[in-house]
């Protein structure tokens, strides 16, 4: 293989014959962005890149925006990082979880995922003004109802006051459109269940959780290995409306827990497989005990490797 020799300096129009990745101003100066990292703002500077060539093969949606197609292998390609550090990237500029600086669209069937790359100017929104003090009611001195008729007042005991006659209502008889104009309350009515709602919001938190945790992955790694149980204890976790959920023997916000299990990935995953498989004791109750290893999996997984290590090599 022919070594490779670094030019020290340009000469004359060798300066232009280079592209490069353009990482926007606004995205090191602007306080907003500050916390994102250095390697997510190169990824977006290259995101950025890629929308010349969705111009060029016309990637447009129904509405008309633009989108690309960055698989995670190329990215780990283009960044020399690996799948991990790949996801965590897309994810900390992502709508869901991150600065909202892309949203990617799954399509299923294995067809690749589209990434819209979104703005990065911001604005000002000016405050709402603030609404209109109510106007002070009118007083009512005198109301006029001309649709109805006066009743004549008698001047005198002699003179009878003469009742309107009401017709009797047939029960057996009733106009359509009066029916048709009673409101029930809802808040009487039955409730029900939005089966296909449901449905569609399990799949959808599925699939999220499958890219978490990098699932295909997982599941070459660990073919005799309970992934897809795994992935529907996470499930049942993210899709619970139960106000609390029982952790290790405390009733823990379930709105807390499922913000936890949406931060777990693969190698979470894998240091849950290795806890359990080492594990001598009997377990009684198993989804207890995973669903406490996985909440605890992002706070002890540095102790527990850091331990293994020290025990290897001490």
């Amino acid at each position: 293989m022919p070594e490779i020799v670094l030019s020290d300096y340009f000469y004359g129009d060798e300066s232009e014959e280079f592209v490069f990745f353009k990482i926007p101003r606004q995205l090191i100066t602007n306080p907003k962005f500050k916390h994102v990292s250095t390697d997510a703002k190169l990824l977006y500077g290259m995101l950025l890149d890629r929308m010349s060539l969705s111009a060029r093969n016309s990637w447009y949606d129904d509405t008309g925006r633009v989108y690309i197609y960055y698989s995670v292998d190329e990215i780990c390609g283009d960044m020399t990082c690996g799948r991990d550090k790949a996801m965590k990237l897309l994810a900390e500029l992502d709508t869901k979880k991150g600065i909202g600086l892309i949203e990617r669209i799954k399509q299923g069937q294995g067809k690749p995922t589209k990434i819209y790359v979104k703005r990065f100017t911001t604005r000002s929104v000016p405050p709402k003004p603030a609404p209109p003090p109510p106007e002070p009611f009118a007083p009512i001195s005198e109301v006029d109802f001309p649709d109805l008729q006066k009743s004549e007042i008698p001047t005198s005991r002699g003179r009878k006051n003469r009742l309107p006659e009401v017709e009797k209502p047939d029960p057996n008889h009733t106009k359509r459109n009066q029916t048709e104009l009673i409101q029930t309350d809802p808040s009487i009515l039955p409730r029900r269940p939005p089966a296909a709602g449901l449905k569609m919001e399990r799949y959808d938190r599925r699939e999220e959780l499958k890219e978490n945790i990098d699932y295909e992955r997982l599941r070459r790694e660990h073919p005799c290995d309970d992934i897809d149980d795994l992935l529907e204890l996470m499930l049942d976790v993210v899709c619970s409306t139960a106000p609390t959920i029982r952790i290790s023997g405390s009733d823990i916000p379930t709105e807390a827990v499922k913000d936890r299990f949406l931060q777990l990935d693969s190698g979470h995953i894998q240091y849950v497989i290795d806890s359990l498989n080492q594990t001598t004791t009997k377990i009684n109750n198993i989804r207890a005990y995973l669903l406490t290893a996985l909440y605890n999996a992002p706070v002890t997984i540095g102790p527990y490797y850091s331990a293994a290590v020290r025990h290897d090599f001490g």
